[in-house]
């Protein structure tokens, strides 16, 4: 089995359930394997950067609404100063609206992160008109929809960004929804494998997506990162509030009026 094979299917939805339970378990243990042996290769090539040394604060309580940002690199300074270093490696970068385009944040979050660690990796798990792969130019599928339905190895779908170290993840052709229990833990595995072995682990998704998988979300997330409209006033609490059960600190990025012009052009 290469990694990550998947027993293939023909013609079938990419969220129907037809992977026996050893098999399951078995493609966890290759995602690991595979992922173990490309951070070693990498590693090897690649200088390692020093981690920051500098003092953390103290970090922010799970669940707990943080600041709000109008710039990015006042947020990056944040993540490294005011969270704790113990706290799980992936952040969530949200789109709080289906017209906000938040691709450009979660790919600037993503370099930066993958520039301070041996190993990062961006996974795009948003689904609409607004994709990663559109603003990198690589092909949105095949993506994680199909390496969680097992129609393709991760093999297939990991591309490399060509300014950083980092690594991408594309969407694929359709959402991974959860309609049985063993898809959910299928979901799980996968994203417990990429945290064992990536540095940091920068998710992008838009609001709707991340509160359907809050259950398998919660509790593997050091930050949410909800991308907003400048001067939203209480439609920006609510989404804050409603993100705020990932069980994580929750933090805000302000996108002016220019910027969402400028992403509206670019699409």
């Amino acid at each position: 089995m290469t990694p990550f094979d998947l027993p293939k299917r023909d013609a079938v939805s990419a969220n129907e359930n037809t992977m026996p339970g050893d098999a399951a378990n078995g493609a966890a243990n290759d995602l690991r394997s595979y992922l173990q042996r490309s951070a070693a290769l990498r590693s090897r090539a690649l200088a390692e950067t020093a981690r920051r040394s500098e003092p953390h604060a103290s970090a922010l309580s799970n669940g707990r609404i943080g600041p709000a940002f109008k710039s990015l690199n006042s947020l990056l300074d944040h993540l490294r100063a005011c969270l704790s270093a113990d706290a799980p490696r992936v952040v969530l970068v949200v789109a709080a609206r289906p017209e906000i385009d938040a691709s450009r944040d979660a790919i600037r979050i993503a370099r930066a992160q993958a520039t301070e660690c041996r190993l990062g990796v961006l996974v795009d798990l948003h689904h609409g008109t607004i994709a990663v792969s559109d603003q990198l130019g690589i092909p949105r599928a095949p993506g994680f929809a199909e390496l969680a339905s097992g129609r393709a190895g991760f093999g297939d779908i990991v591309h490399i960004d060509e300014e950083t170290p980092l690594q991408i993840i594309p969407r694929g052709h359709r959402a991974v929804t959860i309609g049985t229990k063993r898809d959910g833990e299928r979901l799980a595995r996968i994203l417990d494998a990429l945290v064992q072995v990536y540095d940091a682990v920068v998710l992008h998704a838009g609001r709707e997506t991340a509160l359907m998988h809050q259950s398998h979300l919660a509790g593997r997330l050091r930050a949410v990162i909800a991308v907003l409209a400048s001067g939203e006033g209480k439609t920006a609490d609510q989404v804050l509030a409603e993100l705020a059960a990932l069980n994580c600190p929750v933090l805000s990025l302000e996108q002016s009026v220019e910027r969402r012009w400028f992403s509206r052009r670019s699409a």
